[in-house]
């Protein structure tokens, strides 16, 4: 029976990278997809809507937030949502691009589960075309291979774990953490990483003790030293410049955050680190 496509409202991708594919669609309600044989590896992510995949006679439901990786050889048949429209992305890597011991695990992976905000910064990256003209479709084919097998190893990984990354505690750090990483240098309190999280401030508190973690407050100068101990290590700047672009109120305030944190001033890390270079 021929693959059957129905009620497709837009395809707003489908890009071919080498041995990758990604795409992005929207179906109207009552979609169908199906019934096909899987060619490739494939990630389905639903952004909206809803879908009932049939996968080898098994009745599998992936709701909005969720993904499913598809396998080579298996029989499918989508019927997406008959009540809205449902909007999904996917990723599909050819089974030749993979190691056995890749395809074994993938293979191994068969249920939806959460799509993670960590891994829609890949899928967004994998849908984006490439300023200027790439200085080879090998340069261009590999770049995108990389992102599509991280993209489905970061999925896959995710579904071994348990999906304990994905909870909605895990969602709610993860956005805090993808906030504080860009925007360590501002000038930022409690309020703007609950806001950033999606949580109270209490709740953020909440969920840092849960854990066992220090607070909020002192998990964002932990940040800003990591960032700092790298540019102290790898570039001239002064370290007055460090701290004010590390997110510090001087010098003086990023000296004794440093000295408390690994013993010493960062002056004299800067210098022991050098030397140790040199050697």
């Amino acid at each position: 029976m021929p693959e059957v496509l129905k009620n497709i409202s837009r395809v707003n991708l489908r890009r071919l990278r080498g041995d990758v594919i990604f795409g992005d669609v929207i179906y109207m309600p009552g979609g169908v997809c199906g019934p096909r044989t899987q060619p490739d590896f494939q990630l389905v992510v639903l952004h909206r809507g809803s879908l009932d995949l049939r996968l080898d006679g098994r009745k599998l439901a992936v709701g909005a937030g969720h993904a499913i990786l598809l396998s080579p050889g298996h029989r499918e048949h989508f019927q997406f949502s008959r009540e809205t429209e449902t909007h999904h992305s996917w990723c599909a890597i050819s089974r030749y691009a993979l190691t056995a011991r890749m395809r074994r695990l993938f293979r191994s992976v068969t249920e939806p589960a959460p799509f993670g905000s960590h891994l829609a910064t890949l899928l967004k990256l994998g849908k984006t075309n490439l300023p200027g003209s790439p200085a080879s479709e090998e340069i261009e084919a590999g770049y995108f291979l990389g992102i599509g097998l991280a993209l489905l190893s970061g999925f896959a990984f995710q579904v071994q774990v348990g999906g304990k990354i994905q909870t909605p505690a895990g969602e709610a750090l993860s956005r805090m953490d993808d906030f504080v990483s860009r925007e360590y240098a501002g000038p930022l309190k409690l309020a703007n990483l609950a806001t950033a999280a999606g949580v109270s401030r209490q709740h953020l508190m909440k969920l840092f003790r849960e854990r066992g973690w220090p607070t909020p407050t002192q998990y964002l100068y932990g940040k800003r030293l990591e960032i700092a101990l790298d540019w102290l290590s790898h570039t001239g700047l002064s370290i007055e410049e460090i701290a004010l672009r590390c997110g510090f109120a001087n010098a003086f305030h990023f000296s004794r955050k440093f000295r408390h944190a690994y013993g010493k001033s960062p002056r004299a890390w800067r210098m022991q680190a050098w030397s140790q270079a040199k050697k």
